[in-house]
Protein backbone atom coordinates (compact mmCIF):
# COMPACT_ATOMS: atom_id res chain seq x y z
CA UNK A 1 0.00 0.00 0.00
CA UNK A 2 1.27 3.49 -1.31
CA UNK A 3 0.55 6.70 0.54
CA UNK A 4 -0.95 9.48 -2.62
CA UNK A 5 -1.72 12.76 -2.93
CA UNK A 6 -3.88 13.87 -5.87
CA UNK A 7 -4.17 17.72 -6.70
CA UNK A 8 -6.93 19.12 -8.79
CA UNK A 9 -9.19 21.75 -8.84
CA UNK A 10 -11.37 19.59 -10.04
CA UNK A 11 -13.75 17.70 -7.79
CA UNK A 12 -14.81 15.17 -10.45
CA UNK A 13 -10.98 14.36 -11.07
CA UNK A 14 -10.00 13.95 -7.74
CA UNK A 15 -13.33 11.67 -7.08
CA UNK A 16 -12.78 9.67 -10.23
CA UNK A 17 -8.65 9.41 -9.31
CA UNK A 18 -9.32 8.11 -5.22
CA UNK A 19 -11.72 5.67 -6.44
CA UNK A 20 -9.29 4.14 -8.70
CA UNK A 21 -6.16 4.18 -6.52
CA UNK A 22 -8.12 2.94 -3.18
CA UNK A 23 -9.72 -0.09 -5.28
CA UNK A 24 -5.81 -0.84 -5.88
CA UNK A 25 -5.30 -0.79 -2.11
CA UNK A 26 -3.77 2.98 -1.79
CA UNK A 27 -4.11 4.83 0.96
CA UNK A 28 -5.11 8.38 -0.63
CA UNK A 29 -5.66 12.07 0.19
CA UNK A 30 -6.78 15.07 -2.16
CA UNK A 31 -6.29 18.56 -2.47
CA UNK A 32 -7.85 21.18 -4.81
CA UNK A 33 -4.81 23.84 -4.87
CA UNK A 34 -1.33 23.94 -4.34
CA UNK A 35 -1.01 25.93 -1.21
CA UNK A 36 -3.91 23.20 0.40
CA UNK A 37 -1.03 20.08 -1.07
CA UNK A 38 1.73 21.78 0.78
CA UNK A 39 -0.24 22.39 4.13
CA UNK A 40 -0.28 18.13 3.57
CA UNK A 41 2.99 17.89 2.81
CA UNK A 42 4.18 19.60 5.58
CA UNK A 43 2.53 17.40 8.11
CA UNK A 44 2.38 13.80 6.26
CA UNK A 45 4.23 11.38 4.36
CA UNK A 46 3.30 10.59 0.46
CA UNK A 47 4.83 8.39 -1.90
CA UNK A 48 3.48 9.95 -4.79
CA UNK A 49 2.54 12.68 -5.84
CA UNK A 50 0.05 13.21 -8.94
CA UNK A 51 -0.87 17.26 -10.21
CA UNK A 52 -2.57 18.41 -12.40
CA UNK A 53 -0.23 21.80 -14.21
CA UNK A 54 -3.36 24.56 -14.30
CA UNK A 55 -4.65 25.10 -11.17
CA UNK A 56 -5.74 28.58 -9.44
CA UNK A 57 -2.90 30.95 -7.69
CA UNK A 58 -0.32 28.41 -8.01
CA UNK A 59 0.40 25.88 -10.98
CA UNK A 60 1.15 22.10 -10.75
CA UNK A 61 4.85 23.38 -12.31
CA UNK A 62 5.19 25.86 -9.65
CA UNK A 63 4.11 22.81 -7.10
CA UNK A 64 7.16 20.38 -8.71
CA UNK A 65 9.98 23.33 -8.76
CA UNK A 66 9.28 23.83 -4.59
CA UNK A 67 9.23 20.16 -4.04
CA UNK A 68 11.94 19.25 -6.12
CA UNK A 69 13.90 22.13 -4.53
CA UNK A 70 13.65 20.78 -1.27
CA UNK A 71 15.05 17.74 0.19
CA UNK A 72 12.59 16.22 2.24
CA UNK A 73 10.95 15.39 -0.74
CA UNK A 74 13.46 14.43 -2.94
CA UNK A 75 12.63 10.70 -2.71
CA UNK A 76 8.92 11.29 -3.43
CA UNK A 77 7.74 10.04 -7.12
CA UNK A 78 6.01 12.85 -9.01
CA UNK A 79 3.80 12.85 -11.77
CA UNK A 80 1.35 15.49 -13.88
CA UNK A 81 -2.06 14.23 -14.19
CA UNK A 82 -2.94 17.26 -17.04
CA UNK A 83 -5.25 17.50 -20.31
CA UNK A 84 -2.08 19.63 -21.38
CA UNK A 85 -0.54 17.52 -24.46
CA UNK A 86 1.64 19.97 -26.31
CA UNK A 87 5.22 18.94 -26.54
CA UNK A 88 6.66 21.79 -24.79
CA UNK A 89 4.06 21.46 -21.95
CA UNK A 90 5.44 17.60 -21.69
CA UNK A 91 9.52 19.01 -21.55
CA UNK A 92 8.88 22.19 -18.98
CA UNK A 93 7.67 19.05 -17.18
CA UNK A 94 10.49 17.02 -17.12
CA UNK A 95 13.13 19.46 -16.53
CA UNK A 96 10.79 20.50 -13.30
CA UNK A 97 11.90 17.18 -12.79
CA UNK A 98 8.72 15.12 -13.10
CA UNK A 99 8.80 10.76 -13.20
CA UNK A 100 6.13 10.81 -15.37
CA UNK A 101 3.40 12.49 -17.34
CA UNK A 102 -0.02 11.48 -17.48
CA UNK A 103 -2.45 12.88 -20.07
CA UNK A 104 -5.84 13.03 -19.17
CA UNK A 105 -8.92 11.75 -19.56
CA UNK A 106 -7.85 9.23 -17.44
CA UNK A 107 -8.16 5.64 -18.42
CA UNK A 108 -8.02 3.55 -15.20
CA UNK A 109 -6.43 0.38 -16.26
CA UNK A 110 -3.31 2.29 -17.69
CA UNK A 111 -3.57 4.95 -14.90
CA UNK A 112 -2.97 1.94 -12.37
CA UNK A 113 -0.22 0.48 -14.72
CA UNK A 114 1.77 3.54 -14.86
CA UNK A 115 1.65 4.15 -10.98
CA UNK A 116 2.60 0.88 -10.45
CA UNK A 117 5.37 1.49 -12.82
CA UNK A 118 6.56 4.69 -10.57
CA UNK A 119 6.81 2.41 -7.84
CA UNK A 120 9.24 0.25 -9.37
CA UNK A 121 11.61 2.81 -9.26
CA UNK A 122 10.77 4.75 -6.20
CA UNK A 123 9.55 1.79 -3.50
CA UNK A 124 7.04 3.02 -1.08
CA UNK A 125 8.28 3.90 2.19
CA UNK A 126 7.12 1.72 5.51
CA UNK A 127 5.07 4.10 7.24
CA UNK A 128 6.17 4.29 11.35
CA UNK A 129 3.93 1.75 13.10
CA UNK A 130 3.29 1.12 16.91
CA UNK A 131 2.82 -2.22 17.17
CA UNK A 132 0.47 -3.74 20.12
CA UNK A 133 1.13 -6.54 22.22
CA UNK A 134 -2.00 -9.07 22.76
CA UNK A 135 -2.22 -8.07 26.36
CA UNK A 136 -2.27 -4.29 25.56
CA UNK A 137 -5.40 -2.31 26.39
CA UNK A 138 -4.97 0.09 23.19
CA UNK A 139 -5.67 -3.20 21.16
CA UNK A 140 -9.51 -2.82 22.05
CA UNK A 141 -11.38 -1.25 19.94
CA UNK A 142 -15.11 -0.86 18.29
CA UNK A 143 -15.90 -0.88 14.73
CA UNK A 144 -19.09 -1.98 13.67
CA UNK A 145 -18.45 -5.32 15.19
CA UNK A 146 -16.06 -6.38 17.42
CA UNK A 147 -12.32 -5.53 16.69
CA UNK A 148 -8.89 -5.01 17.35
CA UNK A 149 -6.48 -2.41 16.58
CA UNK A 150 -3.07 -4.17 15.69
CA UNK A 151 -1.29 -1.61 14.15
CA UNK A 152 -1.30 2.57 13.90
CA UNK A 153 0.52 4.85 11.08
CA UNK A 154 -0.31 8.56 10.54
CA UNK A 155 -2.14 7.33 7.50
CA UNK A 156 -4.52 4.70 8.92
CA UNK A 157 -4.74 1.80 11.08
CA UNK A 158 -4.62 -1.62 10.77
CA UNK A 159 -7.25 -3.80 12.45
CA UNK A 160 -8.13 -7.46 13.43
CA UNK A 161 -11.98 -8.28 12.54
CA UNK A 162 -14.19 -11.75 12.98
CA UNK A 163 -16.10 -10.50 10.14
CA UNK A 164 -15.42 -9.14 6.35
CA UNK A 165 -15.70 -5.80 6.20
CA UNK A 166 -16.39 -4.14 2.24
CA UNK A 167 -13.78 -2.02 1.11
CA UNK A 168 -14.86 1.37 0.87
CA UNK A 169 -16.96 1.35 4.19
CA UNK A 170 -16.71 4.38 6.06
CA UNK A 171 -16.46 3.11 9.66
CA UNK A 172 -16.22 4.53 13.21
CA UNK A 173 -13.35 3.61 15.47
CA UNK A 174 -14.31 3.59 19.35
CA UNK A 175 -10.64 3.03 21.12
CA UNK A 176 -8.70 4.92 23.91
CA UNK A 177 -5.85 5.61 21.42
CA UNK A 178 -7.79 8.49 20.42
CA UNK A 179 -8.04 9.89 23.86
CA UNK A 180 -4.71 9.44 24.64
CA UNK A 181 -3.33 11.19 21.83
CA UNK A 182 -5.75 13.66 22.45
CA UNK A 183 -7.78 13.83 19.51
CA UNK A 184 -11.64 13.03 18.69
CA UNK A 185 -11.93 9.83 16.68
CA UNK A 186 -12.15 10.63 12.68
CA UNK A 187 -14.18 8.38 10.48
CA UNK A 188 -12.16 5.78 8.94
CA UNK A 189 -12.74 4.27 5.11
CA UNK A 190 -11.63 0.90 4.64
CA UNK A 191 -9.24 0.21 1.74
CA UNK A 192 -8.64 -3.56 2.35
CA UNK A 193 -10.27 -6.17 4.26
CA UNK A 194 -8.02 -9.94 3.79
CA UNK A 195 -8.79 -13.15 5.09
CA UNK A 196 -5.96 -14.72 7.65
CA UNK A 197 -5.02 -18.31 6.68
CA UNK A 198 -6.01 -20.90 8.86
CA UNK A 199 -8.23 -18.07 10.59
CA UNK A 200 -11.76 -17.13 10.77
CA UNK A 201 -10.44 -13.41 11.37
CA UNK A 202 -10.37 -10.66 8.58
CA UNK A 203 -7.44 -8.45 8.79
CA UNK A 204 -8.88 -4.91 7.95
CA UNK A 205 -6.72 -1.83 6.97
CA UNK A 206 -8.18 1.64 7.11
CA UNK A 207 -7.32 5.17 6.26
CA UNK A 208 -8.54 8.37 8.19
CA UNK A 209 -11.11 10.44 6.06
CA UNK A 210 -11.42 14.08 6.98
CA UNK A 211 -8.48 13.94 9.56
CA UNK A 212 -7.19 17.80 10.01
CA UNK A 213 -3.67 18.69 9.32
CA UNK A 214 -3.58 19.30 13.37
CA UNK A 215 -4.60 15.87 13.70
CA UNK A 216 -2.24 14.55 11.52
CA UNK A 217 0.47 16.29 13.34
CA UNK A 218 -0.53 15.00 16.77
CA UNK A 219 -0.95 11.30 15.44
CA UNK A 220 2.26 11.52 13.50
CA UNK A 221 3.96 12.73 17.42
CA UNK A 222 2.64 9.99 18.58
CA UNK A 223 4.18 7.15 16.72
CA UNK A 224 7.36 8.51 16.65
CA UNK A 225 7.22 9.17 20.11
CA UNK A 226 6.62 5.32 20.49
CA UNK A 227 10.15 4.59 18.70
CA UNK A 228 8.36 3.80 15.62
CA UNK A 229 11.06 3.93 12.33
CA UNK A 230 10.75 4.34 8.70
CA UNK A 231 12.44 2.23 6.14
CA UNK A 232 12.09 1.72 2.35
CA UNK A 233 9.96 -0.90 1.39
CA UNK A 234 11.63 -3.86 -0.67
Amino acid sequence: MARILVVDDDPDILKFAEKVLTTSSHSVMTATDAMKAMELLNVAHFDLLLSDANMPHYSGFDLVKTLRNDKRFQSMAIAMLTGLRERKDIDRAIRMGVDDYIVKPIDPLLFIKKVEALFKNKPPMEMPEVKFTETSELRHAALMVPGEVVAMSEMGMTLISPHPTPVGTILEINSPIFELIGISPPPVRVISNDRQDHDVRWLVKVTYMGATEAMLQKIRAWVFSKNAHRSRAS
